[in-house]
């Protein structure tokens, strides 16, 4: 249901209480209005008759403010709200996660004519939100109301009215544990009452519409591309794992430019990551969520990242995950037999789509660890049988740092994949030295138990690796376990891992985790984007090319 508000005659002499119909009740101001402003008399604001034959123009922000800002390492994108205005719809503003209603508003200025917003929603949207209008940022009116949010591109349009501030305030969201976010908000008001406005409405829209953004991806990519160097030429696997949460997020252009860059970067192979559930640690159903507005990356989606990076030049490893909907340890999910028929349905699933596209390695699962014991190795076997039948490329398991050594099928397998999270020291702020005394630990493990299998030939890969920029993060490295950011901890642990296993023979390859199809903004993640992590990836990506 929308409503749209028209108002009163041009600025009506007689002044209303705050407290009465021109303030809107629960909707605070940004900044400036406080308690003891209540009461206190104000104008309404005026409406403007506009000529039926004057175009939209695009009336850019000067400014934005925001509520708050989503700080979630590895997921957040840069707490900007100018990124809603900047004509870019890579770019986006999120609030944080908390309830309440969240807004963001836009200074343009100077006072302009408004009577048309687009707002391009995230995934994240607000199911029910107001558009509210300003001329001083202390009384703000209701010019538009959506009761029925659907997210994705949705247009208001309402009477003309004179205001400086644009403010957007959700009330409802589609996810209670989510906040909002916004892609891109676009205001626009008649040409001749806006001298300030720039562009006419249908070519600003074109400007950065997604099939201008595809063209400029589809160019890059065609500029970098190459022929892919086989498994068996080169077994070395300079890697990154590829992560999306979303169903349709690997189809954007902003996927593509991420793999450009991880092209750029150096990088040779990437473990694009399917993620599959199951309700409770002992449900026996797992499935995927690939519905429009799901968090499994449609099959479409996956295809389209593939061949990008075939395109690239890049090889690619899909990799299966499944997790409890508790959000509990998938190392602790219980297996039955009606868990292993429905995993075996969803593995041979993914086999068949790797094949179709020419995956070069599949991994058939990822740190199962309660479901890897002597007891339940007839039903792995039989897995890893059919997956063979379809997929013609390498097989892989990827183990948790606590189970490699003990998977009784790793003899099955191809090359053997460890998630290497392997604690170091027991310091915040150990040494380069200190940490490779503990990575060379670690590796005379993994060595004494390739030779006692025989492993040589094929070989171990860390089919994930990888560390916070928090302090401590050697300790505990698959999760940020303080609030303090340690830029220099992380380049370290990677520093000291590259340095320790790229003199062992066994060593295959190092995935680093994680790469997502979009830029985040992570102080505190994994991410190694503008850190000084990058730069020792960098450096030794250059450095093992020429070994």
């Amino acid at each position: 249901m929308k409503k749209h508000i028209t108002f009163a005659v041009i600025f009506i002499s007689a002044y209303l209480l705050v407290s009465g119909c021109a303030k809107k009740e629960g909707i605070p101001a940004p900044e400036e209005e406080s308690a003891g402003s209540k009461g206190k008399a104000i104008a309404l604001l005026e409406h403007v008759e506009v000529l039926p034959d004057d175009p939209l123009y695009y009336i850019p922000a000067t400014d934005a403010k925001a509520s708050s800002f989503d700080q979630t390492p590895d997921w957040a994108p840069e707490p900007n709200a100018m990124a809603t205005v900047d004509g870019d719809l890579l770019t986006r503003w999120s609030s944080n996660y908390e309830e309440g209603g969240q807004w963001i508003y836009f200074d343009l200025g100077a006072e302009s004519i408004v009577n048309n917003v687009i707002i391009r929603w995230e995934r994240a949207y607000a199911t029910e939100y107001q558009i509210l209008v300003s001329t001083d940022m202390r009384t703000w009116q209701e010019v538009y109301r959506e009761e029925n949010g659907r997210g994705g591109t949705q247009e208001a349009v309402f009477p003309a009215v004179r205001c400086r501030y644009v403010k957007i305030l959700g009330t409802e969201k589609i996810e209670d544990k989510w906040g909002i976010s916004i892609w891109e908000v676009e205001i626009f008001g008649p040409r001749t009452l806006n001298p300030h406005s720039t562009a006419p409405k249908k070519e600003y829209l074109a400007k950065g519409e997604v099939d201008a953004k595809r063209k400029e991806a589809d160019e890059l990519i065609e500029e970098l591309s190459s022929p892919i160097v086989p498994l068996s030429k080169n077994p070395f696997q300079q890697g990154v794992v590829y992560t999306s949460w979303t169903a349709e997020e690997m189809l954007l252009p902003a996927s593509d430019f991420t793999l450009v860059r991880l092209k750029e970067m150096g990088f040779d192979t990437v473990s694009v990551m399917v993620p599959a559930y199951q309700d409770t640690l002992d449900s026996e159903i797992i499935f995927t969520n690939d519905a429009p507005g799901g968090d499994t990356p449609t099959e479409e989606a996956l295809e389209h990242a593939i061949e990008t990076c075939h395109k690239l030049g890049l090889r690619v490893m899909l990799k299966l995950h499944v997790d409890p909907r508790t959000d509990e340890a998938r190392v602790d999910i219980r297996p039955s037999e009606k868990w292993f028929d429905s995993y075996e349905e969803m593995v041979l699933r993914y086999a068949a789509l790797a094949q179709k596209n020419n995956v070069e390695i599949f991994s058939v699962g990822t740190e199962l660890e309660a479901t890897t014991f002597d007891a339940w190795t007839h039903r792995w076997k039989g897995i890893i049988a059919r997956v063979r039948d379809i997929f013609k490329g390498v097989i892989t398991y990827s183990a948790n740092w606590t189970e490699y050594n003990e998977v009784p099928f790793a003899d099955e397998m191809d090359y053997m994949g460890i998630d290497a999270y392997f604690p170091l020291t027991e310091k915040d702020d150990p040494s380069v030295e200190e940490l490779v005394a503990a990575w060379e630990k670690r590796a005379d493990e993994i060595e004494e138990w390739v030779k006692e299998n025989g492993f040589e030939d094929k070989g171990v890969v860390f089919t994930e690796a990888g560390y916070t920029s928090a302090d401590g993060t050697n300790r505990q490295p698959w999760a940020a376990i303080s609030n303090r950011e340690d830029q220099q901890e992380q380049a370290d642990c990677l520093e000291a891992m590259f340095e320790v296993f790229s003199k062992r023979p066994w060593f295959n390859g190092n995935y680093l985790w994680q790469y997502m199809p979009q830029e985040r903004w992570s102080p505190l993640g994994f991410t190694i984007d503008n850190k000084k992590a990058e730069k020792v990836v960098r450096e030794w990506i250059e450095r093992l090319k020429k070994t």
